[in-house]
Formats: structure tokens, C-alpha cells, sequence
């Protein structure tokens, strides 16, 4: 039977998508075509593990056990600058133009981190225990606050590379943080589309989300007290998700240690259905949250968003922007939601709060 194809719209930066199922059977002759699982670097020790500190940037946070001295063993989760940084904290910001408007640049000014997860070589975040995974979430937000207080840093990215298809270079599990002077261009545009939909209905985009998810349930991949997971409305990759706070939250700064460790809990049990229902594929997940320093915006919510990679982009997406996935959101949410429920998962806790 054929299934007719589908446009999307995402409903907060107004991207589109196409759905088309009939894709998935055409024929694949060239060698490597197929998306491929993970591949994590084997080797221990790297500088990533304790007793190598020395390989690394000093510390600008650590959690560690009392009395054991700053850069060196004792920690269980570190962050450090990057030693092979995108972007230097010690160069000009001001903006240099040529040729009128035309060729506008400045120079590379940011911070870029690296937080070490914790001193276990592990290559897979489901493998951390759930005080280890809450700490990542805890960090997060310490290190948000922290770079805040630099007045040249307008935006902080923080994202999570697992697998080396997903560009990962380092099998030891680990973050990056990336602030800089300048607001992303997808962020911006998920700003503007929610200030659009605000001005339009006088609701926030994502709020609206949850409510219309939780009533119409086909996308729900699971949900805790204060946290939802619902299948992308308009993928970018076959069984993307987002993670959203069911409370209106634009700054992930807010969140409580208690809300880390539900959603910690939450994330990691979806993370392992993914790898059930994937067998264990390359993703990335992205953290958007709120310029640094805004005040609460009634406007934007902020919300994780996972993208297994599933395909590789090509024509279509590179070229126009228009990406196209070839499972639905409704089935991906099936089939993860039934991962979720196999009773060899662990358990989530039910009590917690989005401070």
C-alpha cells in the first residue's frame, strides 16, 4: 500500500520537513550508505581520565571528593577549556567589514569548553550511573551562570556528540559549551518564531506544544512529573525528539537539582530505547535554552532536542535547507514508546520539580 508523502512545518522557526516513507525502499548499491552505529575511540587511558588531568586546560569546575587538590584525581566530573578551541576568550570583538557591508567579520572571541562526565572511560551516557547523569545536568546550568557573568557573551551552546559519526573525537563521555557574542542563527530564528507566535495568540510555542501533545498523545514517547518527550513534529532525522518541561521555563538556569535528577532519570531510559529500537545509532543532542543574562521570557521555553543520524543529509538538505526523513513521527513515537515500557529499563522517579 502506498503511503502518500507529507509536508511538515515546524511550528516554532517555521522550517519544513517532508515525510515520505516510500523513500525507504529505494534501492542503496554504494558502499557505506546506510547510517552506521556507533564507533567510540578504545583508547585508555586518554586524557580525559583521572591521572591525566595534566593533558588538559586547568579546571574551571570540578565536583570532587573534599580535600583532594584542583587538577588532578578525586573528581568525578570536570570542566575544562578546550584545549583545540573553535573559538579564544583572548582576542578583539570588534566587528571589521570590507567592501562596504558586503564581507562582515570579527574576530573568533568565545569560550569553549569540554565537560569530562565523569572519570569511568565510558563511550555511552547510558552507562553512567543516575547521580553521575544528574551531575551533567547540574553542571550544565553551573556553567551557564557562570559564563553569564562575562557581559561579552550573549549565547551559550551546549550540545553532546556520541559516536564518532555524530563528530565526536574522544570516546570518554564528555559535553561541549560554546559562548560567544552572537546568538546562533537557529536559535534566533527559534526566537523570532516564538515571539511571532506570541504576539499572534499571547501563548508561548512550546507550552502550546505540551498541551496539544499530552491531548492528542500519538507523538508521546513518555512523560515524568515535569518533564515530556514527545517524537519531533517536523524531523530533521528519522526518530528525532525533543525533551520539554511541562512548566513554562525560558532560562535552564531555573532548574532545580531535583528537576536535574528526574530529568536525568527520564532522558536516560529514553536514551536507552533509542539504542533498543537503533541499535545503538550516532546522536547528537542539543540544549536550547534563553540568551545568557535574559530576564523570564513569556515567549520561549527552554528544551532539549535529540537527533539520531539515521541518514545522511544531502541535495535537499544541504542545498535548501528542507530535510526529508522517511518514518513518521507518529510511528517512531510507537516504537520508542514501547521500548520505554520493556520492564528491563530502570525505573524513573515520579517526585520532582522544575525549580
Amino acid at each position: 500500500m502506498s503511503i502518500e508523502p507529507e509536508f511538515r512545518r515546524d511550528p516554532v522557526c517555521g522550517r519544513w520537513a517532508v515525510v515520505a516513507p516510500e523513500r525507504s525502499h529505494r534501492p542503496k548499491t554504494l558502499e557505506g550508505v546506510e547510517p552506521r552505529h556507533r564507533c567510540n575511540g578504545k583508547r585508555k587511558p586518554c586524557p580525559f581520565c583521572p591521572g591525566q588531568e595534566h593533558d588538559t586546560p586547568n579546571e574551571v569546575l570540578a565536583y570532587r571528593a573534599e580535600g583532594t587538590p584542583p587538577n588532578g584525581p578525586g573528581w568525578q566530573l570536570r570542566v575544562v577549556p578546550n584545549k583545540f578551541p573553535a573559538v579564544r576568550p583572548d582576542v578583539g570583538d570588534s566587528f571589521r567589514t570590507a567592501a562596504g557591508m558586503v564581507f562582515l567579520t570579527a574576530p573568533g572571541l568565545g569560550r569553549a569548553e569540554v565537560l569530562i562526565e565523569c572519570p569511568e572511560h565510558l563511550p555511552d551516557p547510558t552507562q553512567l550511573s543516575d547521580t553521575q547523569f544528574t551531575a551533567v545536568f547540574r553542571a550544565y546550568r553551573d556553567r551557564l551562570v557562570a559564563l553569564a557573568e562575562d557581559p561579552r557573551m550573549v549565547y551559550a551552546s551546549v550540545f553532546k556528540n556520541v559516536g564518532a559519526e555524530a563528530g565526536a573525537s574522544l570516546g570518554h563521555s564528555h559535553s561541549q559549551i560554546i559562548a560567544t557574542p552572537i546568538i546562533p542563527g537557529l536559535i534566533e530564528m527559534e526566537l523570532a518564531g516564538a515571539t511571532a507566535f506570541f504576539s499572534r495568540t499571547s501563548q508561548c510555542v512550546f507550552c502550546d506544544i505540551v498541551r496539544r501533545e499530552v491531548v492528542d498523545k500519538d507523538r508521546i514517547i513518555a512523560q515524568s512529573e515535569n518533564f515530556l518527550v514527545v517524537a519531533a513534529f517536523a524531523p530533521r532525522f528519522n526518530y528525532e525528539f525533543w525533551v520539554l518541561p511541562t512548566q513554562h521555563a525560558s532560562g535552564y538556569e531555573t532548574i532545580s537539582d531535583t528537576a536535574c535528577l528526574e530529568l536525568a532519570q527520564l532522558m536516560k531510559r529514553v536514551l536507552i530505547a533509542l539504542d533498543s529500537v537503533l541499535e545503538e545509532p550516532a546522536y547528537n543532542w542539543f540544549l536550547h535554552t534563553a540568551p545568557l543574562r535574559s530576564h523570564e521570557l513569556p515567549d520561549y521555553h527552554w528544551h532539549i532536542e535529540v537527533l539520531p543520524r539515521t541518514a545522511r543529509p544531502a541535495g535537499l538538505e544541504w542545498g535548501f535547507g528542507c530535510f526529508i526523513t522517511t518514518v513518521s513521527p507518529e510511528q517512531s513515537a510507537r516504537e520508542l514508546r514501547t521500548a520505554f515500557a520493556m520492564p528491563n529499563l530502570p525505573l524513573i522517579s515520579q517526585k520532582g520539580a522544575v525549580g
